[in-house]
């Protein structure tokens, strides 16, 4: 019954497992980081109120005023040398769901995208399994592994599990999705790819791993080069979208966005970096970092964030050297791999192989008080996060965890580790990898060849995220903390895939599930009303039309963001939206000719040009005639936020003039498209 069911519903189920789970034994917490995709979300949305809202910076006027104005100043430029390597993306996702609705609502949308995304897994992999299945599989996660810690962290972490996922969907079973699910899926993961800089490196793994199984069960060709070209796009869109916001803050503020030197500093702390520092330094190099060689440089994290004169490097610079060591990042690392190559490549393998082992949930479970007390992190925005959660008591003594890292450990690691041996047992039998070794097929057809093909791409993305982790930013228990609840997913998933039709009926009998399905099975006409409705809505809707809304946001954003980079080029705001527009209009033109508007190709590409570029014109002066009534109309629209309605009124109106003159007039198909007869012609 369940899986008649639209994906989303027992979804919000899921998540609510989840949520019950995290509010019975702790509450959503922060880490140092949350403080810099903070402040990423804060100065967007500022940047968006000053460019659209016309709202002015204060100026001041005291000393005192000007004072603090200069320091803010300061701590904007100081923050440039170290927040490039926290997503502005994700920094946007937490600043709009966290300080509008506090951490609860960010960790209820992270839990939800889980429980969609395990859902989709479950429903695809464990076939025969019974409904309830998935609520037990989601409890079990939730009582015994990372998942509740991680969805409810206000990191990125999450994202990285959920990236798998949604690889091994888009590539074992993409044709099983429906139609708004395949987007979902692509969705997610391209804010996902955007979200951490170690995702498109992760991805990019995948696709190599996923493709190699994917051949060597010969799979169709078509499925790996979509898995490939879905894959490999959203790579080069994160890429892009990174690129593009770096260079706005460039443009904007003059500063360049630099990450910290972490792979220098694990180098370094490995032991032949913090050789060859010593040597070269002895010898007369100019490497920044050269006066602190004489410290002890054990400890990446302490090398990067310590202000103790005894250990810290990083965080004790001033602005410039600061900027100098991380331009000196990528010479230091490769000079010292061809200095000292075997012990370096010695460490690193050390390296993947501490992380691979280290998984407790550490990070999540930090006590708030840690924070609020701390004489730094307890005047940043970490503190209103916390307390805006629940009553935390003067200094967070009302806030802790129900339950320590310790007592969660004991529980995790043997899970993993019972959850590996059930893995290695399931893959011994003789429907999954075994019978396939032994008899040399391993067909895509076979659903359980399928279901164990996914298991083996889920381990080896468990492994690899081990290796990028653990070899670029040094072994920390978080990094394979968010993607080790995945082990235990596949392996009940795997035995559920198993498990024959008798035993099922079984365990239903004994635990009474009968009941449920006879109650769920009285929502039958509702749910059936639910897909008649449904089937109704889309046969009514003009697909084109989805399509055009969706190239149209595209347009709306690519417009948005060259009108700011123009503007910082020095053109004013009606000289650069000409070039803005200009450019907005060739992109979207050929996105809808090629996508939106497929039975228009027959039409001249000067012809459409011409034509597409003169409805968006009328399309816009219908926008702007509308939103200019609306204000001469009701002068009180004019305040914020009642300014949106004209706003969105314009843009509805707009919409519909650009998309039926786009429809009949620019993308107008011709006769022979339509199956219309096409008049003779003498022939000689």
């Amino acid at each position: 019954m369940i899986r008649r069911l639209p994906s989303l519903v027992p979804a919000l189920f899921g998540a609510l497992i989840i949520m019950t789970f995290v509010a019975a034994v702790g509450r959503p917490n922060v880490f140092t980081d949350t403080r810099d995709y903070m402040i990423h979300g804060a100065r967007f949305y500022q940047a968006l109120r000053r460019t659209f809202l016309g709202e002015k910076e204060p100026v001041p006027v005291t000393a005192e005023q000007k004072a603090a104005a200069e320091l803010l100043q300061w701590h904007k430029h100081f923050d440039h040398s170290n927040v490039g390597a926290r997503s502005p993306y994700y920094g946007i996702f937490l600043y709009s769901l966290a300080h509008r609705g506090t951490l609860w609502l960010l960790a209820s949308v992270q839990a939800f995208a889980c429980a969609w995304m395990i859902f989709l897994l479950w429903r695809s992999v464990a076939r025969e399994a019974p409904g309830w299945s998935y609520y037990a599989l989601m409890a079990a996660l939730s009582m015994g592994t990372s998942l509740p810690w991680v969805a409810s962290f206000a990191m990125p972490d999450i994202f990285a599990g959920l990236l798998v996922i949604g690889a091994a969907l888009l590539l074992f079973y993409r044709s099983e999705l429906g139609r708004w699910e395949k987007v979902g899926v692509c969705a997610l993961g391209g804010v996902t790819l955007a979200f951490h800089g170690s995702h498109p490196l992760l991805m990019l793994a995948m696709l190599v791993v996923g493709s190699g199984l994917a051949l060597l069960m010969k799979a169709p060709k078509a499925a790996i080069r979509s898995y490939v070209q879905i894959g490999g796009a959203g790579i080069i869109a994160a890429v892009i979208a990174l690129f593009v916001y770096r260079t706005a803050v460039q443009l904007y503020t003059g500063d360049e966005l630099r990450r910290p030197p972490f792979m220098m500093a694990l180098v370094i702390s490995d032991g032949p970096g913090k050789t060859y520092l010593r040597e070269s330094c002895a010898k007369g190099a100019t490497w920044v970092i050269c006066p602190y060689r004489d410290l002890p440089l054990k400890n990446s994290d302490q090398i990067l964030w310590s202000s103790q004169p005894a250990t810290g490097v990083f965080n004790r610079m001033n602005y410039e050297d600061r900027v100098a060591m991380e331009k000196q990042e990528l010479a230091f690392v490769i000079a010292t791999f061809v200095h000292h190559p075997v012990e370096q490549a010695v460490a690193s393998l050390k390296d993947w192989g501490q992380q691979l082992t280290e998984f407790y949930v550490d990070d999540p479970l930090r006590r708030p008080m840690a924070f609020m007390l701390h004489k730094y992190w307890g005047k940043t925005n970490l503190v209103g996060l916390m307390r805006g959660v629940g009553e935390c008591g003067k200094w967070g003594e009302l806030c802790e965890p129900r339950i320590r890292i310790s007592q969660l450990e004991a529980v995790d690691t043997p899970i993993v580790l019972i959850s590996i041996l059930g893995l290695l047992i399931a893959l011994c039998q003789r429907s999954t990898l075994l019978g396939a070794i032994r008899s040399r097929r391993f067909d895509w057809a076979d659903p359980t060849a399928r279901a164990t093909a996914v298991c083996l791409f889920i381990a080896a993305a468990v492994v690899i995220n081990a290796g990028i982790c653990g070899m670029i930013a040094g072994p920390f228990a978080r990094y394979q903390a968010r993607v080790i609840w995945l082990v235990p997913a596949e392996a009940l998933l795997l035995a559920m895939a198993l498990a024959p039709q008798a035993l099922w009926a079984r365990i239903k009998a004994q635990t009474g599930m009968d009941n449920v399905d006879r109650a769920l099975g009285q929502l039958q006409p509702a749910i059936a009303r639910t897909s008649a409705l449904k089937a109704l809505l889309l046969a009514k809707t003009d697909p084109e039309f989805i399509r055009f809304v969706v190239v149209g946001g595209l347009g709306f954003v690519m417009d948005t963001s060259l009108l700011q980079v123009f503007l910082r080029l020095g053109l004013g705001y009606y000289t650069g939206r000409i070039p803005s527009f200009l450019i907005a209009c060739a992109v979207t033109w050929v996105i809808n000719r090629l996508w939106t508007f497929k039975t228009g190709r027959q039409t001249g590409k000067a012809r459409s040009a011409a034509l597409y570029l003169s409805v968006q014109c009328v399309g816009w002066a219908a926008n702007l005639a509308v939103y200019a009534l609306c204000l001469y109309l009701f002068p009180w629209l004019k305040q914020w936020p009642s300014i949106m309605l004209p706003l969105v009124l314009g843009a509805a109106a707009g919409m519909v003039v650009n998309f039926l003159g786009s429809k009949h007039l620019a993308f107008r198909p011709s006769l022979t498209a339509k199956g219309g007869a096409v008049a003779d012609t003498p022939t000689a």
